[in-house]
């Protein structure tokens, strides 16, 4: 008597049990496509975000000729956006003109802070892309020159990134450079903040005179504009 009645009540929650079951199922089988989906996006998605230090009300570092540091970081980074595209990356400027992106403030600190609370919104806004900043380095002597790249500590890419880019500028325009890849601190916002994989790229010293010579060179402008992008090339060459 007792097998009959628990072979009724076995046979009433089958339907039951079977609906549970391919619920469970529908739910893997969202959760895994969701999973690959978001994977392949990731690791196919080839974007860079190319930020043009400075610009506008901020003139960056100024060298003893007067050679703003903005003009140069426009320059070289509209190079590098071109170098990019040639190669299909899909790139997004944070500038392209002569002007900061602050949208609020009234004396200059408040503009500065919202221009790189602007900059860090853009990283937000595309967390698939990689975050190349272009800027220009000062020392208080002379003797410092060389490209030098800082990466975000947030993202272990950052610093595969960086070293990337190092190693092109080595290898097509700096042989002699000596100079390693740093872990920004709290002292460089965007990078202590950032929201993707991102870097500076320091391209020279405004206080080394050779420096100077070549980064006002539309010619030197030109090749570390490549050298950079083929490290970003390489990268996501790596990367896949």
């Amino acid at each position: 008597m007792g097998f009959c009645l628990l072979k009724e009540i076995i046979k009433k929650l089958i339907p039951q049990l079977f609906f549970i079951f391919i619920l469970c199922l529908s739910s893997f089988l969202s959760f895994t496509k969701e999973a690959i989906s978001s994977s392949a996006d990731v690791e196919n998605q080839r974007v860079v975000i190319v930020d043009a230090g400075h610009g506008g009300f901020d003139g960056g570092a100024v060298a003893m000729d007067g050679t703003s540091e903005k003009d140069i970081n426009l320059k070289i980074a509209k190079k590098l956006k071109n170098n990019l595209l040639l190669n299909g990356i899909k790139v997004i400027m944070t500038r392209e003109s002569d002007e900061a992106i602050n949208d609020t403030g009234e004396h200059i600190h408040s503009k500065k802070v919202s221009d790189m609370q602007n900059r860090l919104l853009v990283m937000s806004e595309n967390k698939d892309a990689v975050f190349v900043s272009i800027h220009l380095n000062k020392f208080t002597t002379s003797a410092a020159s060389g490209a030098q790249i800082f990466y975000s500590d947030n993202f272990q890419k950052s610093a595969v990134l960086a070293n990337s880019v190092r190693e092109s500028i080595i290898s097509l325009l700096q042989p002699e450079n000596k100079r390693v890849i740093k872990k920004a601190n709290s002292s460089t916002y965007l990078l202590y903040n950032a929201k993707t994989p991102a870097i500076i790229v320091e391209c020279g010293f405004l206080s080394n005179k050779n420096d100077l010579i070549n980064l006002k060179s539309d010619d030197f402008q030109s090749k570390i504009a490549f050298s950079i992008s083929e490290g970003i090339i390489n990268f996501f060459g790596s990367d896949k």
